[in-house]
């Protein structure tokens, strides 16, 4: 969905910059020594801009026939100059989309690691201080996570490193103080099941929880506000699975079927931009009292997400695809959006099945009773 967004901030941006550059060919020209007619290149400019306009948006039919034949050549080739930059934005924020989501799995290693990097902070400290009691370095799930060869073999494979400055930074000021840390740093003997809250707290309280931590990773990634929750859930479950000092670290994957659901993405995606205009139409008949071109952009995008997604992809459930785009748009969109997308998906959904454009089969059929 932001990728779709962003493609359609990008379009607005690519049309009035060729807009402005078809007009540009009228501006009075400084270094000419003859005298220039002001107000026809005034003119022409406006007609410029109103002609680029139709011929984009409704076709070169619908360019007035006493446009210049000068504007006419300038305007197409502004279209077409538009047109190769929607498709390389196209690209571009399909590229971008994907590399995002594939990032995820790349920090989730950084993330266990994280843990790794800690306690040898912590161990260079005590040994400068000639401080043998050290219930950080004897921990058992941090031990595994670093001898982990799948583990390592991923860290080296994305060349995983964090900035040693900074995580002594967040040691001393966030971690250090706290009152877990120091109780403990103060047990005579640890066990497994300290050592597990040890990490998992430090986890949900710290590296996930604090303000400065996460508006440092806010800065570095757009989408961390999304991701968060994922790669959170992910390192808990990759640490609690050390359950015995026999276990071995469990590696989570983002997906069970991760090459059917990158098709379905690239798929989406595609479906998304391409049927935009079709998908368009279907909502305007239905949305009632509401013009296309008033409905928020946020929520054209979702139901032509949801369009989409009904039409073309027969395993999934009409009911499921709802659903799952209500919860969009109570996410992204305003406030009144929840009830307008499920009120206009449900009688879209109705008139697709009918006319026989939602076809459904496998689970899709069968849920859908």
């Amino acid at each position: 969905m932001q990728a779709i967004f962003a493609y359609h901030t990008a379009r607005e941006a690519e049309f009035n910059i060729c807009k402005q550059e078809a007009q540009d060919n009228f501006l009075p020209d400084l270094n000419s020594m003859e005298v220039q007619d002001k107000e026809e290149l005034a003119k022409d400019r406006e007609q410029t801009g109103l002609a680029f306009e139709a011929l984009v948006h409704n076709g070169l039919n619908t360019v007035s026939d006493d446009i210049k034949p000068e504007i006419v050549k300038i305007i197409k080739a502004e279209q077409k100059s538009y047109i190769n930059r929607l498709n390389a934005n196209k690209d571009h924020f399909k590229k971008r989309l994907l590399t995002g989501i594939t990032s995820i799995y790349d920090d989730y290693i950084k993330f266990i690691y994280i843990v790794v990097e800690i306690q040898t902070l912590i161990s260079q400290e005590k040994r400068k201080k000639n401080n043998s009691h050290d219930n950080f370095a004897k921990n058992i799930v941090i031990n595994k996570l670093k001898s982990s060869e799948a583990i390592e073999e991923e860290r080296i494979r994305k060349k995983v490193a964090w900035d040693t400055d900074l995580i002594r930074a967040w040691y001393r000021e966030y971690l250090k103080p706290q009152e877990f840390f120091i109780e403990y740093d103060n047990l005579a003997k640890t066990t497994l099941e300290d050592d597990q809250e040890f990490v998992q707290t430090l986890y949900k309280t710290i590296i996930f929880k604090n303000e400065n931590i996460n508006d440092y990773f806010e800065a570095l990634d757009l989408g961390w506000s999304e991701n968060k929750p994922i790669l959170k859930s992910m390192v808990l479950k990759t640490a609690k699975s050390i359950e015995t000092e026999e276990s071995e670290p469990l590696l989570m994957e983002l997906s069970k079927n991760w090459e059917e659901d990158l098709l379905f993405l690239k798929q989406l995606y595609d479906l998304a931009i391409d049927q935009e205009e079709e998908y368009e139409k279907l909502i305007d008949q239905k949305s009632k009292n509401w013009e296309i071109d008033r409905v928020a952009l946020t929520d054209r995008i979702i139901l032509e997400m949801a369009i989409a997604e009904m039409i073309h992809f027969a395993s999934i459930p009409v009911k499921v695809t709802i659903n799952e785009y209500i919860e969009l748009s109570k996410l992204y969109s305003t406030p009144k959006s929840k009830q307008f997308v499920n009120g206009l998906l449900d009688v879209l959904s109705e008139d697709l099945q009918k006319n026989g454009q939602i076809k459904k089969s496998g689970r899709g059929l069968l849920d859908n009773k």
